[in-house]
């Protein structure tokens, strides 16, 4: 069984997202398998659209939701990202048909992971976001099953983005 490291922490805004998918970003490497569960509105696309931009170094990124595309590729000279949101997938084994896991280097990042429950098996770092109680802001509890040395690396960071 795999060692699980776990921080939470509450998200208030768009700017703490940013900056929680900056400090993400810097400890993510090529083959790293993203998932971002919650329901609808919880900000997954958001925190995916940082991440991506922070990883490409491209703060200005247009980065659309893939909802109807189901995968958006992104790439630079280092790696190559696939954006994947399989809430429409309707059995779990069209996942496997979209080639997700087929690059070792890509980086993966995948949206409505519960579609497909086998892939918390193979992830390095699982999103789970919810509403506070107010409904203003996120809580979120990140779990690196696959690589605790992930949030281990990110906690001093986080520590800070906590205090804000």
């Amino acid at each position: 069984m795999k060692e699980n490291h776990s921080i939470s922490i509450c998200i208030k805004n768009e700017d703490q997202t940013r900056k929680l998918a900056k400090i993400l970003a810097a400890r993510i490497r090529p083959g790293c398998l993203i998932l971002l569960d919650g329901t609808l509105g919880t900000g997954k696309s958001t925190l995916a659209r940082h991440m991506i931009r922070s990883l490409l170094n491209q703060p200005e990124l247009e980065v659309p939701s893939p909802t109807f595309l189901l995968v958006l590729p992104y790439e630079n000279e280092e790696y190559s990202i696939l954006h994947a949101d399989i809430y429409r997938i309707e059995h779990p084994e069209e996942v496997e048909e979209l080639g997700l896991l087929e690059n070792e280097k890509a980086i993966v990042i995948v949206e409505w992971p519960q579609r497909a429950p086998w892939l918390e098996d193979e992830a390095d770092l699982v999103i789970h976001m919810t509403m506070d109680k107010g409904e203003t802001g996120r809580l979120i509890r990140m779990e690196a099953p696959g690589n605790p040395d992930l949030l281990e690396q990110a906690e001093l960071d986080l520590a800070s983005l906590k205090s804000e």
